[in-house]
């Protein structure tokens, strides 16, 4: 593992470029991304600041001034992404528990208008989460919407609910923006975290753009971290670790945006839970080490990290180091807790369609999902 200042935004393994991955410096977008999803992970920035402003508006007379014991968000996929980055980045401060959920029920402890849940749906008709919004209400609990329209939206409209309205058009991973800073906005204005760190939203734009800077097309792969990670990728299978809380979230995160993104399949765990089972997978003999060599890993770390977290990182890394085909660190940045994890967040998106580009997949359509709802549909539809 080569041996780099911490602080550094990258740290990388050398390691030849696999043989026939295309130029990432030279590919034509157009034709390979013709919906641009890299437009829409460019505009994330501009995406969190309109978050702010339309979220800062809201209407949410109809939960101010109650007093909540515990806080679900209901959501599926891209939708429920920003609630695990809420409970996990804030969890040092939350006035209450906060849980996801993504299912189509509730936990029993919902219950009465003390119970706040957020249900989050991008398109407004995942059928989970309006499941979850009719469970919500059954529970007399309180709720608020996070959407672009659809059905969750008429269901608000017709029960008086109050709701965060949010712009439609993207897809609902590319707009982790509007899914996750109106929930940060919201949960300072009902009391579930201090007002004062709505500031830190300012920070996390800066942040962003600096990552923006850094990893935007038109840096060459020779100091573009997202395409150097993109480029360790191809083939191999991206295994993702976090090194605890947030980048555990994270972590999943890359894996999922590589799911989508790049139609290929990936691994995501978190210290220290990977060390009590997962590292011992990395032990076996000739016949698992042939096949240990088509893994990638990734550690997500930050310099702030407890001692205790980063011993483990560091001796978990020397496990996984004799076996992978690489072994790289990204490094968080920024100004304060919110900052540096959407800096992470941040340089994945841009790694995992740049892997899509290098397989020469559209990063857009997700068919394999529509097939299956089009087919959970077929299967609700009573028979003629």
């Amino acid at each position: 593992m080569q041996q780099i200042d911490p602080r550094a935004f990258f740290i990388g393994a050398a390691r030849t470029k696999p043989a026939g991955i295309a130029m990432l410096d030279a590919l034509d977008r157009k034709a390979l991304d013709p919906q641009d999803m890299m437009g829409a992970i460019l505009s994330l920035p501009e995406q969190c600041q309109r978050a702010r402003e339309i979220a800062e508006r809201a209407d949410l007379k109809p939960l101010e001034g109650r007093s909540f014991s515990c806080a679900v968000v209901a959501g599926m996929g891209g939708s429920a992404i920003g609630g695990d980055l809420l409970r996990s980045i804030y969890q040092p401060v939350l006035a209450v528990p906060v849980e996801v959920s993504r299912d189509y029920h509730l936990p029993d402890y919902v219950s009465g208008e003390q119970s706040l849940v957020i249900a989050a749906s991008y398109s407004g008709n995942t059928e989970e989460t309006l499941a979850a919004y009719d469970a919500a209400r059954k529970a007399q609990a309180s709720v608020l919407a996070v959407t672009t329209g659809g059905g969750l939206t008429a269901r608000a409209a017709r029960d008086g609910v109050a709701t965060i309205q949010i712009p439609g058009g993207l897809q609902p991973r590319a707009a982790l923006g509007y899914s996750f800073v109106p929930l940060i906005v919201a949960s300072a204005r009902l009391g579930l975290i201090p007002t004062p760190l709505l500031r830190e939203l300012d920070d996390m734009v800066a942040e962003l753009v600096a990552v923006r800077n850094r990893c935007s097309p038109d840096v060459p792969h020779s100091s573009n971290p997202a395409k150097q990670l993109a480029a360790n990728w191809h083939g191999a299978i991206p295994v993702i670790y976090g090194s605890q809380g947030e980048r555990g979230v994270i972590a999943y995160r890359w894996k999922t945006q590589i799911n989508e993104n790049a139609k290929a399949f990936a691994v995501a765990n978190v210290l220290p839970e990977l060390d009590h089972n997962e590292s011992v997978g990395w032990s076996g003999g000739e016949a698992q080490a042939r096949l240990e060599r088509f893994f990638s890993v990734v550690f997500l770390r930050d310099d702030r990290e407890p001692e205790h977290i980063r011993l483990r990182a560091e001796l978990t890394k020397q496990i996984v180091e004799k076996h992978a085909a690489t072994v790289t660190e990204v490094w968080a940045e920024g100004v304060g807790g919110l900052a540096r994890a959407m800096s992470l967040v941040y340089i994945g998106d841009f790694a995992s369609c740049y892997l899509a580009y290098a397989y020469r997949e559209d990063p857009t359509p997700v068919k394999v999902i529509d097939w299956l709802k089009s087919q959970l549909a077929k299967a609700a539809r009573p028979s003629q």
